[in-house]
């Protein structure tokens, strides 16, 4: 920030006595300690630096005695000492600081025995409080768009958001604004302040096509996030009573090519149906029709145990707590006819 200030001329030799008295106030005041537990090396160190910054002011060296001013105030504060900081910044261009400093000697509560360079102090901060007053500008920030959440600096000092679009004391001269948001592109404008005056200006942010979207912040608290479920596949598919029925059809076909081939072992010792004996073409007889009947249950077993083991029956996951009872059950019973038999299936 480009900043001037006005040299003040050296003091004529007529006042040298007003300045070797107002050094002699400083030793008196900062002398006195205003906290109980200051340490004697902090009050002598803030006597000498007050007298060397009231040299320096004087000389018209400003900005050396603000460095001293402010190191003895910080060690020690008395009246005399931050009406001369005031004074010497309000004279290089700070003038909002130094109206603050000022402000705060005109307002201080002096003790009814105060020494009389502490009320001096007051009244000459007074005086310059009051031509200074009328030097501070103002400058209004505004950003659009208004929900981008900016943060908006001034001379590369950040200004609280509640300042955003509020007129705001601001030192005169040079001031570099600029304006900075989470998607968009920094805006940046430098604006020139008079003396008193008052300005208002508005940083447009334009959308950043390459800005990264933010991450979402945890859940507060810490609250585990839900897992995914994969979508439900459906009902599982029991095959349990499509291999009892495949089981029963096998025992089906077995039966009935064991008894077929004793049928036909006793078939071929009676040529012609005439056996030596008639219990023996009874029994042929007998294996024959049981052999049928055993093809008979074991093609329809394995016909409906495979369709069953294709198709699946469509059951819900059965709780562990389940009983028996609970469980399909599939009831098969053979059936005889005239020279026919088969299978009956009931599931229960």
């Amino acid at each position: 920030m480009t900043q001037a200030w006005i040299t003040p001329k050296p003091p004529p030799r007529s006042d040298r006595l007003a300045l070797a008295l107002l050094c002699a106030g400083l030793v008196v005041s900062v002398a006195a300690p205003s906290r109980a537990d200051d340490q004697a090396e902090n009050t002598a160190a803030a006597r000498t630096l007050g007298i060397q910054g009231v040299q320096l002011a004087d000389a018209g060296k400003c900005p050396e005695a603000i460095e001293k001013l402010q190191r003895a105030e910080t060690l020690h504060h008395a009246p005399t000492i931050l009406d001369r900081l005031g004074e010497c910044q309000v004279t290089i261009g700070l003038v909002v600081e130094g109206t603050e400093n000022l402000n705060n000697v005109v307002r201080e509560q002096l003790a009814p025995n105060a020494p009389k360079v502490f009320r001096d102090a007051q009244e000459r901060a007074q005086k310059v409080l009051t031509s200074a007053t009328a030097k501070i500008a103002h400058l209004t920030v505004n950003v659009a768009p208004p929900d981008a959440k900016a943060t908006v600096s001034v001379n590369n000092v950040a200004i609280p958001p509640a300042l955003i679009g509020a007129e705001r004391p601001t030192n005169p001269g040079t001031v570099q604004v600029s304006a900075t948001a989470d998607g968009y592109k920094p805006a940046t404008q430098t604006v020139i302040l008079s003396e008193g005056g008052n300005q208002e200006i508005t940083l447009t942010l334009e959308r950043d096509p390459n800005a990264v979207a933010p991450v979402a912040p945890a859940a507060a608290g810490g609250a585990p996030v839900a897992p995914v479920v994969p979508p439900d596949a459906g009902p599982k598919k029991s095959k349990t009573a499509a291999y009892v029925v495949l089981g029963v059809g096998g025992a089906g076909i077995l039966v009935g090519g064991i008894t077929g081939a004793l049928a036909l072992s006793k078939a071929s010792d009676c040529p012609n149906k005439t056996c030596p004996k008639q219990s023996d073409l009874d029994g042929a007889r007998s294996m024959a029709g049981i052999s049928t009947v055993g093809f008979g249950i074991g093609i329809v077993g394995v016909v409906l145990g495979t369709v069953l083991l294709l198709t699946g029956n469509n059951t819900e996951a059965a709780p562990a707590q389940a009983t028996a009872h609970d469980q399909p059950k599939l009831a098969v019973r053979p059936w005889f006819g005239v020279n026919t038999a088969g299978l009956t299936g009931v599931f229960q």
